[in-house]
């Protein structure tokens, strides 16, 4: 059985052995609890089966692509092969770790959607556009990096060839590292409305927090305000929401 490729889906198939047998090595321990988002056709599947997963959930959209994933992991136990959209999915049961090559057209979605959990994984093993990494690793806030830092330490790896997929995207990529944080720096009843927040302040980052937040009731002379939002730091971000949201 041969994968056709979707377009609508994003499917761009990681081919490198080397950068495969990289991005599995990655993986902290053995016995982890792993869901797999976006397994295509199960090339990165067969060297994280290596690492003998306690349960092995390959979430694929593509229901082109169910059988041939059947196929190749029938004898496997341990895997569930579920066709299902991941930013429908309900993800039920505790997961230690999310490991994927993602759909770069859904990656901030995901990310979001895993911030939002109530039982966050320990750890992500997942492969961006280089170009959306770069914003996730950037010192300066911006609006996704200020929710994922809430929740998680960001490792860069290593940069992805485009050669290394099938068909060659147009950009290269960077694989990610992340480590969940001890204690997260947003309750989970604040989440969405930091969400809310910083998108507000983002969508208009341009203007200054005097301008932007010129409305709400807070201690304003404790911030210097005639910054803008990407030159604060993400504890002042934090001070700011909570003293509004109070």
């Amino acid at each position: 059985m041969h994968a056709i490729l979707k377009k609508k889906y994003g499917q761009n198939f990681l081919i490198d052995k080397n950068i495969l047998h990289k991005i599995s090595n990655l993986i902290p321990k053995k016995n982890l609890n792993i869901i797999e988002i976006g397994p295509g056709d199960g090339r990165l599947t067969e060297y994280i089966i290596n690492f003998k997963p306690k349960k092995f959930e390959l979430i694929e959209i593509d229901t082109d692509l169910i059988p041939i994933l059947k196929s190749k992991f029938y004898e496997y136990k341990n895997v569930i092969i579920t066709n299902a959209d991941i930013l429908n999915h309900q993800i039920s049961s505790k997961v230690d770790l999310i490991i994927s090559n993602l759909p770069y057209n859904i990656s901030s979605q995901i990310l979001v959607k895993i911030c939002k959990m109530n039982y966050k994984p320990e750890n992500l093993i997942l492969m961006f556009q280089k170009e959306f990494a770069q914003r996730l690793m950037d010192k300066k806030l911006n609006s996704i990096n200020s929710l994922v830092n809430c929740n998680y330490r960001v490792i860069s790896n290593f940069n992805v060839s485009k050669n290394s997929f099938k068909p060659i995207p147009k950009v290269e990529s960077t694989v990610l590292s992340f480590t969940l944080l001890k204690k997260a720096l947003l309750n989970i009843n604040e989440v969405d409305k930091f969400i809310e927040f910083k998108r507000n302040l983002f969508s208009h980052k341009r203007k200054t927090l005097k301008n932007l937040l010129r409305n709400h009731s807070f201690d304003k002379e404790k911030y210097d305000l005639s910054k803008r939002v990407e030159h604060i730091s993400l504890k002042e971000l934090l001070d700011i929401f909570r003293e509004i949201n109070i």
